[in-house]
């Protein structure tokens, strides 16, 4: 059944950087609810940690495409090594600010600083599979896997980060997320071997990632599906506070993850004669109606349940996401096209997270739990109505319409 993942992860060098990567992204798991942790146990605050982790997804979205950008024109670890350092000296000040009660402005701009310096190491990694992989089938493979890889640091990272910032001390969560991205970024930039090479200034490089309207669909759907996640993790917390048991809020947050790593897992190991954007659809629409059943929890329990089945069409659609725009983007802005994504989620993270944060302080965590049912819902809507511009045979039957228009007009010129 795992022959896929096996043929994948043979090819010379894959399981290494695969690895690595896995460790250097370990703050898409961790580090904003780390940041919602650290600041709501020092000030009290569920506003205020919502505010800040927005802050820092805001930056982090809004920096990723041009870091993926200067990836692109000058490779991995040119453009990686000295934003990695910078952005842990940015999370060492930012636990300092807090603790020495600096202004708040400057907690705000060292979550900044760390959110425009972490990049997105899930669109590196996906660039490296681009990059070895000689067909789509091995690449969808590809992707199921690293989005494997990701629900394996959602499940133990947020369970391990909430006890370490209850039990042991609030910034814990924070220094798990720079110890790892530290250790995970040396060994993978060093691997040279399955790097992708510079790109040109050629015209064909200048192209514009957003030419394709289906691409902009995608985005437009990820910052729904943002909101989502963003106000789940912030929810969790709450609803297992409000429970009194606090402490075991990360094991929520491993519920959904659990759901996606096993739904991830199963994808990719099949075999789909269907079309990848019809998948999406489907994923997305799933995930809606999981997202509204989040409205009957009314304990851990029962909340945990219903967070594996929101969790099992998370990975699906991520994974459907990823192999539209790899179908659909300019070849030679692959990278800045996936950081796309996850500007988009972060975006909506970012909203998710702080929306949700002041509603659960002016009411309570069972009504934020309208917002993340809510906005799946509005994002399978956009989905389904704009399937057809997420088709990458149509996309490239009017890519050839558009230039024979054009070699028609300096004919007639």
């Amino acid at each position: 059944m795992f022959n896929n993942y096996r043929e994948i992860l043979s090819l010379p060098g894959a399981l290494k950087f695969s690895l690595a990567g896995l460790v250097a992204r370990m703050p898409i798991a961790v580090l904003g609810l780390g940041i919602v942790l650290f600041i709501q146990g020092v000030t009290g605050s569920y506003g205020m940690a919502g505010i800040v982790s927005a802050v820092y997804m805001i930056v982090q979205a809004l920096a990723g495409p041009g870091i993926a950008r200067l990836v692109d024109r000058l490779g991995q670890a040119k453009v990686m090594v000295p934003i990695v350092i910078t952005h842990l000296i940015a999370l060492a000040l930012l636990i300092v600010s807090v603790y020495q009660e600096w202004w708040t402005g400057f907690v705000f701009a060292f979550a900044g600083i760390g959110g425009a310096t972490v990049g997105s190491v899930g669109s590196l990694v996906r660039s490296r599979w681009s990059h070895i992989v000689d067909s789509p089938k091995k690449l969808q493979t590809a992707f199921s896997w690293e989005s494997v890889a990701d629900e394996l640091m959602f499940v133990s990272g947020p369970v391990l980060a909430t006890v370490l910032a209850t039990a042991v001390w609030p910034p814990a969560g924070i220094i798990l997320s720079m110890v790892t991205v530290g250790v995970g970024s040396l060994l993978l930039y060093i691997q040279k071997s399955t790097e992708p090479p510079p790109v040109e200034r050629t015209a064909e490089a200048k192209g514009h990632v957003f030419s394709n309207p289906g691409i902009f669909a995608i985005i437009i759907v990820n910052i729904f599906l943002g909101v989502n996640f963003g106000a789940i993790d912030v929810i969790a917390v709450a609803f297992a506070d409000e429970l009194g048991v606090k402490s075991t809020a990360g094991v929520l947050l491993s519920c959904l993850a659990l759901g996606s790593l096993i739904s991830g897992a199963l994808y990719g190991a099949r075999n789909w004669q269907a079309a990848v954007h019809h998948r999406f659809g489907v994923a997305v629409s799933a995930l809606a109606v999981g997202a509204c059943l989040m409205l009957l929890a009314n304990s851990m329990v029962t909340y945990g349940i219903i967070l594996v089945v929101v969790g099992s069409a998370i990975a699906p659609s991520l994974i459907g996401a990823n192999s539209v725009i790899e179908q659909l983007a300019p070849p030679r802005r692959l990278t800045e096209a996936f950081a796309w994504l996850g500007t988009s989620l972060g975006f909506g993270v970012a909203f998710g997270s702080a929306v949700a944060g002041n509603i659960i302080d002016a009411f309570d965590a069972k009504t934020a739990m309208l917002l993340p049912a809510g906005c799946a819902v509005l994002g399978a809507i956009i989905a389904l109505s704009l399937l057809k511009l997420l088709n990458p045979r149509r996309s490239s039957h009017e890519a050839r319409l558009e230039k024979d228009r054009r070699r028609e007009k300096v004919v007639e010129a």
